[in-house]
């Protein structure tokens, strides 16, 4: 696993402009006042989960995969080892958004809230498990440009689903953000957080075991 972790990170450092940019446009988005919070940790989320699972479409370009198979390497060593580079990207995105958060306090954009910077970091987590928990499998199984396209087309369909869920609730005269407000109301704060991190775990979960499988079936 060792080596496949200096080969990711070799891969990566050809990425640093995409860092760099994420931060600047962050910074620029939040300087302007043009989003908030939410938004520039989804951004910087999603811009470094792209940037580890982008080494999965570099390994299987021209036969890639068939040769790190032939060094002693296992099938299983390898899908393990891209959910260890999600630990690596995720406390990038870590990083990058604490740094943001700072700069967003020293420049009065917002007030200096140890509350709101820990629930900022660990939404940026979660969304970070989230993301790659959903594009790691969809990229070993079908490779490349298919792989976003499934992406997109999963993408699609849980909006489809979550937006027609609304409008059908509110068919019937049903309140959902209402009932979801108050049902985080009253749930204590350190329950909730438990929850959506044991939710997160458990999506993880279910991921590594379709990558194993995956893995374990797919002929290279």
């Amino acid at each position: 696993m060792k080596g496949l972790l200096i080969k990711d990170f070799q891969l990566l450092k050809k990425q640093k402009m995409l860092v760099v940019l994420s931060m600047v446009i962050s910074f620029a988005f939040l300087l302007f006042g043009t989003s908030g919070i939410p938004f520039i940790i989804g951004y910087i989320t999603i811009m470094f989960s792209l940037a580890s699972t982008s080494t999965i479409s570099y390994d299987q370009h021209s036969n890639g995969m068939s040769f790190l198979l032939t060094l002693p390497v296992s099938r299983r060593g390898y899908a393990m080892e891209k959910y260890v580079l999600m630990l690596v990207t995720m406390a990038g995105s870590l990083a990058v958004s604490s740094v943001l958060l700072l700069a967003a306090v020293c420049t009065n954009r917002i007030p200096f809230d140890p509350g709101l910077m820990l629930r900022a970091l660990l939404s940026c987590a979660l969304w970070s498990a989230l993301v790659h928990a959903l594009m790691i499998p969809i990229q070993l199984i079908f490779e490349a440009e298919k792989s976003r396209i499934a992406f997109a087309v999963i993408i699609g369909i849980a909006y489809a689903v979550f937006f027609g869920g609304i409008a059908l609730a509110r068919h019937f005269h049903i309140d959902v953000p209402g009932l979801f407000r108050s049902l985080v109301s009253r749930m204590d704060t350190a329950v909730l957080t438990l929850l959506l991190c044991l939710a997160a775990a458990g999506i993880l979960g279910i991921s590594i075991l379709v990558s194993l499988h995956v893995m374990k079936k797919k002929e290279y």
